[in-house]
């Protein structure tokens, strides 16, 4: 199988470099058709509509020039993607997918300590508070959650008045 990426012969499909937060990223993305592959995935797990399968290899330095971390890992894509699912597209979608995973999950899960939570009956509520305190935050300017949250514990009132305006909007 040439498919497999970094461990096989064919060259990546599409490469990417970004430079930012003091080092330079290197993103190289193999795709290819499903396949066969397609109706496994459907029977074993019940991955319906399988298309695109494809491996993508990170690999990150430090200002100094020496690798600082290598990943890979391997992603499918499904059937929203109705026409050829292109290495150049299919890079943008992973990136937009991370986005959404570090902008509201991992603030749900590191500045609020979301998946150790064992009251699974009024999780649910719980989260739609945590979803409404970090839009009220980030409508107010506040880049990182966890810098809201020490400016808002310095000064309480401050917390209250944002409430209030909120409750007035309604």
């Amino acid at each position: 199988m040439d498919w497999i990426g970094p461990i096989g012969a064919r060259p990546a499909d599409w490469v990417s470099v970004n430079k930012g937060h003091g080092r330079l990223e290197q993103r190289s993305l193999w795709i290819r058709p499903c396949g066969e592959l397609s109706q496994y995935l459907s029977d074993r797990f019940g991955w319906l509509g399988a298309q695109w399968c494809g491996w993508i290899e990170r690999k990150r330095w430090r200002q100094g020039g020496q690798v600082e971390e290598t990943s890979q890992q391997v992603w499918i894509a499904g059937a929203a993607f109705p026409l050829r699912l292109t290495a150049q597209r299919a890079s943008l979608r992973l990136r937009q997918h991370w986005t959404i995973e570090n902008g509201l999950f991992r603030v749900r899960d590191v500045s609020y300590d979301e998946d150790r939570l064992h009251g699974r009956k009024i999780g649910p509520g719980l989260s739609s508070i945590r979803n409404a305190a970090i839009t009220l935050l980030r409508q107010y300017s506040y880049p990182y959650i966890p810098d809201a949250q020490r400016a808002l514990a310095a000064h309480p009132a401050l917390a209250f008045a944002l409430l209030e305006t909120e409750l007035l909007k309604l």
